[in-house]
């Protein structure tokens, strides 16, 4: 959040109309560029407010989904909202459960917010919920079993879509899948 009182003044808002009844929440990226980070302001003015927790994506704007993210800002805005008690949640190149529980050791993480890791790859929830329970990680699946669940993911589409619409949704779909 580059407009700082703008951002407050939301989150703010946010939290007082919510009146306890839903938890707020702030996802966020580290800033606009390099030179223009906010990401520790923007966290301290959300847990100021009240929020329930702040996701960190651990990139700035300009860097899209380029490079690699950056995990030791996240442990930097844990660290820096420990004094407030808020929740910090991780998100960057969450590409497996081990990924998951390697964010969290190395910044503190109190959880993780999976993004593009799971596009194509609907079996990341098992291997969070493997991951975060202590449970053996399900190996990543063969080739086979990727082509049976993005076939049937075509036909969910087109059975909710129809043919035409759903076999062009899927399309964006086969690269995640394959990647």
């Amino acid at each position: 959040p580059w407009k700082r009182d703008l951002f407050k003044e939301i989150v703010e808002r946010c939290v007082d109309a919510a009146n306890g009844k839903v938890p707020v929440s702030v996802k966020m990226r580290k800033g606009i560029d390099d030179r223009h980070l906010t990401y520790l302001d923007a966290g301290e003015s959300a847990a100021r407010a009240g929020v329930a927790w702040v996701a960190l994506h651990g990139r700035t704007a300009a860097q899209m989904y380029g490079g690699q993210a950056d995990w030791d800002a996240i442990a930097k805005l844990k660290s820096h909202l420990n004094q407030f008690n808020t929740p910090v949640l991780g998100n960057g190149d969450i590409w497996t459960g081990a990924d998951a529980l390697e964010m969290m050791a190395r910044t503190g993480a109190d959880g993780v917010v999976v993004g593009r890791g799971c596009l194509g790859r609907p079996w990341l929830f098992a291997q969070l919920d493997a991951a975060f329970t202590g449970a053996p990680i399900p190996a990543e699946p063969r080739l086979d079993v990727v082509l049976a669940t993005l076939r049937r993911h075509a036909e969910l589409l087109v059975e909710d879509y129809g043919e035409h619409k759903g076999c062009r949704d899927i399309r964006k779909h086969m690269a995640w899948y394959l990647k």
